[in-house]
């Protein structure tokens, strides 16, 4: 039969292994179990969590390097022809001659105002509109716009100065 001492050794070598596989397969846990349930030395427990550390740094940090430059192909921009010629050259006695180009401008078109409406007053089951001065046009008549005057059939005051139907456009 296996002594006590043989137990608790084959126990305390279970928990080292478990701990061990932890900090291999999840370092967080594995690191806490360490740090928590085990008596290692001090020195070792800041070595493998130094070496954890160290391990996730280069894991997470890119090792690649930057693309490599292209050779070839680059052209320096102004400095050779702003056009290619097609065909013969000119003489090199012959005179400069300046070409009007015309130039887009933007054309400003300022809006038209609309114009005020003219006010007229209208009694109701009345034939005529009035204006405000009109000796039928009480406070409680009610006002409209002469347009609307008209539309609805009703007919110039002649007995005071509202406005010419004529003048609604």
């Amino acid at each position: 039969m296996a002594s006590s001492s043989d137990r608790i050794a084959n126990k305390k070598r279970r928990r080292n292994l478990g701990v061990i596989l932890r900090l291999v397969f999840c370092p967080p846990l594995g690191l806490y179990l360490m740090w928590t349930r085990t008596g290692w030395p001090r020195l070792v427990k800041v070595g493998v969590s130094a070496l954890i550390a160290f391990v996730i740094v280069l894991i997470l940090t890119p090792m690649t390097d930057p693309p490599a430059r292209q050779t070839g192909g680059v052209r320096v921009v102004g400095s050779g022809p702003q056009v290619e010629l097609l065909g013969p050259e000119a003489p090199a006695d012959r005179e400069d001659i300046d070409i009007y180009t015309p130039r887009r401008t933007a054309i400003i078109v300022e809006a038209t105002p609309t114009p005020e409406p003219i006010i007229v007053y209208c009694n109701t089951g009345g034939d005529y509109y009035h204006s405000k001065n009109c000796k039928w046009v009480k406070p409680t008549t009610p006002s409209v716009t002469l347009l609307q005057a008209v539309r609805a059939g009703y007919r110039q005051c002649p007995e005071c100065d509202a406005p010419d139907p004529e003048s609604v456009s």
